[in-house]
């Protein structure tokens, strides 16, 4: 059976169709992603018109590619995009009033719990530290043999840091010790614990940061583990923004070129608070949790 699901993102609308089988067993056939940047649709924390309409054109052009499949079905949820705005009834109402989709909303405990679940999909990891960087929120889990110790959400994300410090593409290096300063003021609340012996990242920006990783070290493609040794050495290359960092980005991850630099200044304040020496980066995530707690 077919399984399509739609993740309305911060900066990221994504459409996954997977096979599965009566065993929950799970194949993804394929995905397509438009980088719809709904964060920046948002005003004194609500979301215009305009953003509404963004993410109904996005949903509607991907009911479009699943009926030339056959596909009538799908789930819809969303995450900080709709989740951390005054108006997120609205936008859900206007959703199923132009496309005919509900869309169900996320808490920030419901999207870190469900990512904690797909990544250890694919990870034996038993005790440690998950967290998720997306468009408008960075979700930390930390669990001990399997079991959720907590699970958080915080409103920090690549793009809502680069709509609030960034003045053009990249930050200028005011901008970056703001970033930092703001970061670093909201992830040193999480408490370390020296117990949890490993940390792995989910999401777009993660993913992103494992291909830059792969590409500058001459790694194979399928390497999914950076050291702390090889995040500093990498960050020091894009902090520079001269043209080795641009080439990088733009071979790499094009698409991420204004939010990569917010989204590795909170990757590496995770990684100082929790004190860890390699990062292992997980294909799974919040929608392969979704998919398993919520469709099969």
């Amino acid at each position: 059976m077919k399984k399509a699901l739609i993740d309305l993102g911060s900066n990221t609308i994504r459409l996954s169709v997977y096979h599965a089988d009566e065993d929950r067993h799970f194949s993804l056939l394929f995905s397509q992603k438009e980088f719809a940047g709904l964060a920046t649709y948002i005003t004194d924390r609500r979301m215009s018109r305009d953003g509404f309409d963004k993410a109904c054109s996005t949903i509607v052009k991907f009911k479009g590619i699943l009926s030339n499949f056959g596909i009538s079905e799908m789930d819809i949820f969303a995450t900080a995009s709709l989740r951390n705005i005054k108006n997120t009834d609205e936008a859900v109402k206007y959703i199923f009033d132009v496309t005919g989709e509900n869309v169900t909303v996320l808490s920030g405990e419901e999207e870190a719990e469900l990512g904690y679940r797909g990544a250890l999909l694919n990870t034996d990891i038993s005790s440690g530290v998950i967290f998720d960087i997306g468009g408008g929120s960075t979700e930390i889990v930390k669990f001990r043999d399997r079991t959720i110790v907590s699970a958080e959400s915080c409103e920090i994300g690549s793009l809502n840091q680069f709509n609030t410090y960034v003045s053009e593409i990249w930050p200028n290096k005011a901008e970056i010790k703001n970033i930092k300063l703001n970061v670093k003021a909201i992830i040193s609340s999480y408490e370390n614990d020296s117990t949890f012996d490993t940390i792995c990242g989910i999401g777009g920006t993660n993913r992103a940061l494992i291909s830059l990783a792969n590409a500058y070290f001459k790694k194979p493609l399928d390497n999914d583990e950076i050291t702390s040794e090889e995040f500093k050495a990498l960050q020091k290359i894009i902090l520079k923004r001269d043209d080795t960092a641009k080439k990088l980005i733009l071979k790499n991850c094009p698409n991420r070129i204004h939010t990569i630099i917010p989204g590795m200044l909170i990757t590496d304040e995770i990684m100082k608070n929790f004190d860890y020496k390699r990062l292992l980066i997980s294909r799974n995530g919040v929608r392969e949790g979704y998919l398993c707690q919520r469709m099969l």
